[in-house]
């Protein structure tokens, strides 16, 4: 499914059109030569990396490393114009694993080339999550060990247990989508709808600098924590996991070891967050409250149910807290183009709503939309799911753990976290 672009959806569609799906490359040998082609398009990204990891001193055999073609871009086009795309996929990652070690993780440099690389050559998915995975967390490990943090000079909310919260969120991230990039092959793990949203996280964070705010690091920390929701939904929806069920339990267990810092963070702010929702909606607290009843529960639907209640505690939170008179007021102002105010039935879009509530904060509201909009597609294919199962899976439970999970990060980050 193709992921949703901010501020396109309108707030009481019903179901959010998701767009084409996204083809995995290893469909056809026509789509996969198309990828390879991309990647000899982009020979200067490929030169530029090599020629940026030769400037520094502990890469002098990044020549050898570029003729002996560790990245394994030949034996790509090669292995592709046999019809063995998924086989050269792999040698490709196992490539890239070998320069990690050479280069080191904390190579920024390193990391954004061979992330842009990636996207060039086979679009978004799993093999360039993993690589915009291992960027974030190198930016996040040089904000953590940054003056914020420094002590004694740290601010109060700067503590350890902040930093290592922080750290654990963007270290899991890593964990499970290197584990998918190593199981998948070309089988399409991760579409758009989780791969797009880890990006702007990516920029999102990469923007901040040495010094964040506390807004911006608490933004960081529940944004993180978000998208982590949207990958584990994204991996268990796909197509290959349905059907398998060997497979599902596999990414199950890897999934709820993803959760595990997201249900910290989770119950770290749940009662501030439930003051906040009540103020705001009492009905958006009970919705939130419903959709963990059903996964205590474990009923067939229970992805599909939470989904539904992930979706409507947003709406319900943003419809109160932007009114139609307030919103429409501050539009003629706000900067917003005309085509982003309405959605085709001529109500208030989501998107303008949260800039509403956001106002002030440009960048966070962004990365507020992206993940509302690509949340509505994963309602999607939770529905879809549901249709294809006779009983609660462990997957359908991650998966509705996943959506009720970043739904309730989603509204920290617009009602809890405070602003500077």
């Amino acid at each position: 499914m193709a992921a949703h672009d901010a501020a396109d959806d309108g707030e009481d569609d019903e179901v959010a059109s998701t767009g084409n799906e996204v083809k995995s490359a290893s469909t056809s040998p026509d789509s996969a030569v198309a990828a390879v082609a991309k990647i000899i398009d982009t020979s200067r990204i490929y030169g530029d990396l090599f020629r940026q990891l030769q400037t520094g001193p502990t890469f002098q055999a990044a020549k050898w490393l570029q003729n002996q073609d560790l990245l394994g871009t030949r034996k790509l086009l090669a292995d592709t114009q046999k019809n063995l795309f998924p086989s050269a996929l792999t040698g490709y990652a196992a490539g890239l694993r070998s320069m990690d070690q050479l280069a080191g993780r904390e190579h920024l440099k390193y990391l954004k080339a061979t992330a842009a690389l990636s996207e060039s050559a086979v679009g978004p998915g799993t093999l360039s999550a993993w690589r915009t995975s291992l960027q974030i967390e190198s930016v996040i490990g040089a904000i953590i060990k940054g003056p914020v943090f420094k002590v004694p000079m740290a601010p109060v909310w700067a503590t350890e247990e902040f930093r290592r919260s922080l750290s654990l969120t963007v270290h899991r991230q890593v964990y499970l989508t290197d584990w998918l990039a190593r199981m998948d092959s070309g089988r399409g793990l991760l579409s758009e709808i989780s791969s797009r949203p880890l990006s702007l996280y990516r920029d999102y964070v990469g923007s901040l600098g040495d010094s964040p705010t506390h807004f911006e690091l608490g933004s960081s920390l529940h944004t993180g924590l978000g998208v982590n929701g949207l990958l584990g939904a994204d991996a268990l929806s796909s197509e290959p996991v349905l059907g398998d069920p060997d497979l599902e339990v596999e990414v199950a267990d890897r999934v709820d070891d993803l959760l595990s810092p997201q249900q910290a963070g989770r119950l770290d702010v749940l009662e501030d967050l439930r003051r906040a929702l009540t103020s705001i909606d009492t009905k958006v607290v009970e919705m939130l409250e419903g959709g963990w009843h059903v996964v205590r529960q474990a009923p067939p639907a229970a992805a599909e149910m939470a989904a539904q209640c992930a979706v409507e505690s947003i709406d319900r939170a943003i419809r109160a807290a932007a009114p139609d008179s307030e919103v429409e007021k501050w539009l003629p102002t706000s900067g917003r183009p005309e085509k982003e105010w309405r959605s085709s039935n001529g109500r208030l879009t989501r998107a303008v709503r949260i800039r509403y509530i956001m106002r002030g904060y440009k960048d966070e509201a962004k990365m507020t939309c992206t993940l509302v909009d690509n949340i509505i597609a994963l309602q999607t294919q939770a529905t879809a799911r549901a249709q294809a199962i006779k009983h609660a899976s462990a997957g359908d439970l991650s998966m509705a753990r996943c959506l009720l999970g970043t739904a309730e990060h989603i509204l920290t980050v617009m009602f809890v976290i405070e602003r500077d």
